[in-house]
């Protein structure tokens, strides 16, 4: 074969390689909040990011956008997406999980727990009805976290009500179906100049951001960052609602630390059973321990400490030390051997699954039970030896 034979070979083989590189894809997931009510309003009027995204960054963009905020929740503490856009708590546990604060919506608020003015004190809340958005929303969050600072456990109310609109906590303290309920300082505010002499502010928060971020993995390349960002000051960034995302700065990050500082985490210790840390872990595992990764099996499959069996803690109990158990399901215990050294591991100190199922193992008779409260992102961060299921 001729040398310009093997030259146009090779000419052709590259113009088909290049597009292949330059089309690598990259994963974004976009989680909106299920109680602002702005976002409902505006996501069915905006365009797609995709397209322009796909031409800015050079690769192709695989776009998921959901309001399922425990899934994107789980998500901002694994690596399994390059760019990560939500609300304000999912930026304070993606930060702390292997992601970069690139850019944000640089609106601020700040919320308030706000109660009928007889309840001046944390003690009154007990046998009082609570009124929260859903589960795992912004004010969700940020109302578990002014409680627990108040020394209070949802298990103290009467009644938790987790609604879908933002403003109907306001209205339920007003008909007299709430006691206690978590607002906007402003919208709070004008409220109660409306409805005097109802219900008064026990506890604020810090200034917060009140809008959407953008995250992205801290392996992402500089070059990749700058076009992100001149993609958010196009217009065809504005037409896909990230119209007022700006670039963010030091101040910025302590911000999303502090609303981090407000999260549910698990205790510190469980009594009876010995925590552990990563490097426990490791002479634990090579001394014939079995790790036991109690997430979903979607993360399981992503990634799980090599070697560890998956034994999942389908959870539907509250994140408090005051759980109910019985509302779980931890029959996947049943396929472990007891007599065995288990290791119960999650994603971290937010993450409740480890910590109920090694109470759950204690309580069914297991004697030799290790919690590794720190998880997944403590043993990727050590880049200790991690499988995948094939």
């Amino acid at each position: 074969m001729s040398m310009s034979l093997h030259l146009k070979l090779y000419a052709v083989a590259l113009s088909i390689a290049l597009p292949l590189v330059a089309q690598a894809e990259i994963k974004v997931l976009i989680g909106h909040d299920p109680a602002d009510d702005n976002v409902k309003q505006q996501q069915s009027m905006l365009a797609s990011p995709t397209p322009t995204l796909t031409a800015a960054l050079g690769s192709q963009i695989v776009l998921k956008q959901t309001s399922d905020l425990t899934d994107v929740m789980r998500a901002s503490r694994t690596q399994e997406n390059d760019i990560l856009i939500g609300p304000p708590h999912v930026t304070a546990s993606a930060i702390s999980h292997s992601y970069d604060l690139l850019a944000r919506n640089k609106q601020n608020t700040q919320f308030v727990l706000i109660a009928r003015k007889e309840i001046d004190t944390p003690d009154k809340m007990k046998g009082a009805r609570l009124y929260l958005t859903q589960q795992d929303s912004a004010r969700t969050y940020l109302a578990k976290g002014l409680l627990t600072e108040m020394g209070v456990s949802m298990k103290s109310f009467q009644k938790a009500t987790f609604g879908k609109t933002s403003g109907a906590g306001l209205l339920a303290i007003s008909s007299n179906l709430a006691d206690v309920t978590i607002a906007e300082q402003e919208e709070a505010q004008i409220w109660m100049k409306s409805n005097p002499n109802i219900a008064k502010i026990l506890k604020s928060t810090r200034t917060v951001p009140s809008g959407a971020a953008m995250m992205v993995r801290k392996d992402m390349p500089d070059s990749d960052r700058k076009k992100l960002l001149k993609w958010l000051a196009s217009p065809d960034a504005s037409s896909s609602g990230f119209a007022k995302f700006q670039s963010t700065s030091s101040a910025d990050e302590e911000q999303y630390r502090y609303i981090a500082s407000l999260g549910i985490l698990t205790p510190e210790s469980i009594p009876g059973i010995a925590r552990v840390g990563a490097d426990q872990v490791v002479k634990l595992l090579a001394a014939g321990a079995v790790a036991v990764d109690t997430r979903g099996a979607k993360e399981y499959e992503l990634e799980h400490i090599k070697g560890a069996v998956h034994a999942p803690y389908l959870e539907k109990s509250l994140k408090d030390r005051e759980y109910d158990g019985t509302l779980d399901d931890f029959s996947a215990l049943s396929k472990l051997s007891l007599d065995q050294t288990l290791i119960f591991y999650c994603n971290g100190p937010e993450c409740w699954k480890s910590y109920k199922a090694s109470i759950a193992a204690q309580a069914k008779g297991a004697k030799k039970i290790h919690w590794y409260r720190g998880g997944m992102p403590e043993w990727r961060e050590k880049s200790l030896p991690v499988a995948q299921k094939s």
